[in-house]
């Protein structure tokens, strides 16, 4: 289903006249963030976790989920392929899950002690695969386009 965007600027670089996708932020974004993903994946495979499940601990220990649907939400991703991830980590002993007595469809997680442990490891796997990735990069150039992608999302947010 399309939806009507605002036009809030003059074509310019998003003429549709003059678009390559091989040139589009939206596709070079992603190819980037593939790449990204990609490197923390082969980063954390020696921690026997995935990218998603490195992602899931990092957001639970920093309080940007505190639930199945808050880690869904953050994904981006269907609620069954979290359910399947958190079956995994929790067999695993990364997690717990806890149904709230008030309203027992909400699920509460919480890191193990082995999940702490784990998480403790993961910032210095993360700032690894982006040293490598923005080799290069001055860190005026990293903060400028941390700025832009922030500015991003705001633009899109609510």
């Amino acid at each position: 289903m399309s939806q009507d965007l605002p036009s809030e600027r003059t074509p310019g670089v998003f003429d549709p006249a003059q678009y390559q996708m091989s040139d589009s932020v939206g596709y070079l974004m992603q190819r980037a963030k593939n790449m990204l993903a990609h490197g923390v994946e082969q980063e954390v495979s020696s921690l026997d976790i995935t990218h998603a499940q490195a992602s899931c601990l990092m957001m639970l220990a920093t309080g940007r989920a505190c639930t199945v649907t808050d880690l869904g939400r953050e994904l981006n991703t269907d609620m069954g392929s979290v359910t399947r991830l958190l079956s995994r980590m929790e067999k695993r002993g990364l997690i717990e899950r806890r149904r709230r007595d008030i309203d027992r469809r909400v699920v509460d997680l919480s890191l193990t002690p082995e999940g702490q442990d784990l998480v403790a490891r993961l910032p210095a796997v993360f700032c690894k695969v982006l040293a490598h990735h923005f080799r290069g990069f001055s860190d005026d150039e990293v903060h400028a386009l941390r700025n832009m992608l922030r500015r991003l999302i705001d633009n899109n947010s609510g």
